[in-house]
């Protein structure tokens, strides 16, 4: 029998040799099962986001995963990675689970996210070029602002300007009223002299009437002066605030405006001193009339008692105390200015702060009545917006807007129009929202129409001439200064109802004006106040359209608001055609944890499966994240 020592020994070293080199390619394969199950995850959320809401991205641009709930996502999930693990290959894998860590919605954070879409696609995108230069986005928002707080400023003139005309007939009554003592006082003497003693009863009748009145014209004075004296110090409060908003020369320039009034109101006062001497005089002249009454009365008794010297009476007694009549110092001769010309005035000033749509509408032009549905992603319960926006950020996404939602010059028209006016305004009506919107531009143009005429010395001096005219040599002298301001202020308001036809009209407007830019002189103003109507202003080529002021108004909006309207507009017409569309099932983002069983190859012998402690199976993990 031979010797076989060397060929068990031989046989031993091989299968350590094999053993090695098995754990050696399975820890290889191991790996690289670990590498293919990551792949497939990856790939499979791959796929699941290249399912993305196709009508969505063809009418917004902007990707978005639709699923009806997160147990949708997972099953899909699921089999796609089941399709990766079915192949035959060097990776025997067994799925576990998908579990899905975090899914954000395009609504979450208050559109944060629907936003960065938009900014992806404004920065990478095709589109017309830009109305507003985004290095010049700050300089617009200063501009807007500052004719915004400008035009706030321009209406609460207007309505000091209300307050000075209900005083000035407050004290136009109590002239009135003095005149009236004055005309009843003649006429008393001149009975008493007569010795008409029926004609001085009736007369004193009037006399006392008139002075008893008095005391509520002076009452009805004093409130309304005091509620001038409080506007004028809310005004002055409001402009200390806002004076930081405006350049110097234009801040100078709206505190000059309310200089007048002040002087007014300080002129006023020493009036109010002659008003209340006017009281006294008329209390004193009442106790007079009724000393003199008495006296009359005690002749004519004297005189009943003497039948026969009846031919003989006379009231002379009477005359003497009547002659103490104390006669007002003030001055009487109240003006006879052109109250037509004021009311005209005043008749734009009426339409402009009234159904102000109704006047700037060009002919023709119909006013959506549609109304938006209610529940929408802005009514339910939302997170705030934790992003700020750069001015050139804000300048993409306005301009966005302008390529992607309607508004009332559109020519694309669909059940709500006025979706840029929706996004400024928010509220359920196409109709409610132009009214505003149309009301924050005529505030913005008023502003600035405001600040050119106060530049513009021409234009001032036109100013005084008419109102000049229209207060006569009467009054207080600040009145024609106060007038003079009323003027321009309405000057503004009419420039404004052109500047607002003519955008609506498809035409252009600059934002600052010069001498060239500017359509109505005072007489077309008058014009415009006694016909009651807006003329037509053209189509100006010249500076921003209605679109454009729009994405300016957008700029000062806050962004959270115009992020959770833009969800609004989008999910209301992607519902028309899938009423069951809702964003905030559009998902933006997924995180997923994938769990499996990898299956050993390599591990067949028993003296590897010693090696691995006879484990047949190592469990496997991936994570993936994918964003739009």
């Amino acid at each position: 029998m031979k010797r076989g020592e060397i060929t068990v020994f031989l046989s031993m070293c091989l299968m350590c040799v094999f053993a090695l080199i098995c754990v050696m390619i399975e820890g290889a394969r191991t790996a690289g099962s670990r590498f293919y199950f990551q792949v497939a995850v990856n790939g499979s959320l791959d796929t699941l986001f290249s399912q993305y809401h196709r009508e969505l991205w063809k009418q917004y641009r902007i990707l978005g995963l639709y699923y009806e709930s997160e147990m949708d996502l997972t099953e899909r999930l699921e089999t796609y990675v089941e399709k990766y693990l079915s192949v035959e290959n060097w990776y025997p894998i067994q799925l576990g689970s998908v579990d899905i860590e975090d899914c954000i919605t395009l609504t979450d954070q208050g559109g944060d996210f629907l936003t960065q879409e938009i900014l992806d696609y404004m920065r990478y995108g095709i589109w017309d070029s830009l109305d507003l230069k985004p290095e010049e986005g700050e300089q617009f928002f200063k501009d807007v602002r500052e004719a915004a707080k400008a035009g706030v400023l321009t209406g609460r003139y207007s309505g000091h300007e209300k307050e000075v005309q209900s005083l000035e007939k407050a004290v136009e009554d109590i002239l009135n009223c003095v005149k009236n003592q004055e005309s009843c006082e003649e006429h008393i003497r001149q009975a008493l002299e007569d010795d008409d003693i029926r004609g001085f009863f009736r007369e004193a009748k009037g006399f006392r009437k008139e002075a008893k009145r008095m005391d509520s014209l002076l009452t009805k004075y004093e409130n309304r002066a005091a509620k001038l004296k409080n506007a004028l110090s809310d005004s002055k409060s409001y402009l200390s605030q806002i004076q930081e908003n405006f350049q110097e020369d234009r801040r100078q320039l709206l505190e000059e405006q309310m200089n007048p009034y002040m002087t007014y109101v300080e002129e006023d006062g020493r009036r109010y001193q002659e008003l209340l001497c006017q009281k006294t005089y008329s209390l004193q002249n009442l106790e007079l009339l009724e000393r003199t009454e008495e006296m009359a009365k005690e002749l004519e008794e004297s005189r009943d008692e003497e039948e026969e010297d009846r031919e003989e009476f006379s009231l002379e007694p009477a005359v003497q105390i009547w002659e103490e009549f104390c006669h007002t110092k003030l001055d009487l001769t109240y003006g006879k200015g052109d109250k037509e010309k004021q009311g005209f005035l005043e008749q734009v000033r009426n339409l402009a702060e009234g159904n102000l749509l109704a006047f700037v509408l060009p002919e023709g032009m119909e006013v959506s009545k549609a109304s938006l549905p209610a529940r929408l992603p802005s009514s339910l319960p939302m997170e705030d917006s934790k992003q700020t926006r750069s001015f050139v950020d804000q300048i993409l996404i306005n301009q966005y807007c302008g390529e992607f939602f309607l508004h009332a010059l559109s020519q694309e028209k669909r059940e709500v129009q006025y979706e840029i006016e929706y996004l400024l305004q928010g509220h359920s009506t196409d109709k409610r929202n132009l009214e505003e919107t149309i009301g924050e531009i005529f505030l913005i143009r008023q502003g600035l129409n405001l600040i050119h005429i106060l530049s513009d010395t021409g234009k001032r001096e036109e100013a005084k001439a008419l109102a000049a005219v229209i207060t006569g040599a009467v009054g207080l002298a600040p009145l024609l200064e106060v007038m003079a301001c009323f003027i321009m202020v309405v000057w503004a308001m009419g420039e404004a109802v052109m500047d607002i036809r003519s955008l609506l009209s498809g035409g252009k407007v600059p934002l600052w004006k010069n001498t060239e830019d500017w359509k109505l002189g005072l007489e077309g103003l008058l014009s415009m106040g006694k016909e009651k109507r807006c003329p037509d202003s053209g189509q100006e080529g010249k500076g921003f359209s209605y679109e454009t002021y729009l994405k300016l108004l957008l700029l000062v909006l806050p962004s959270a608001q115009k992020q959770k309207r833009k969800l609004d507009v989008i999910q209301m017409n992607l519902q028309r055609k899938e009423p069951e569309f809702s964003l905030d099932s559009c998902a933006y983002q997924v995180d997923i944890h994938g769990k499996a069983c990898g299956r050993h190859v390599f591990f067949a012998l028993p003296l590897v499966e010693n090696f691995v402690n006879g484990e047949q199976g190592y469990p496997l993990e991936a994570l993936s994240q994918k964003a739009y």
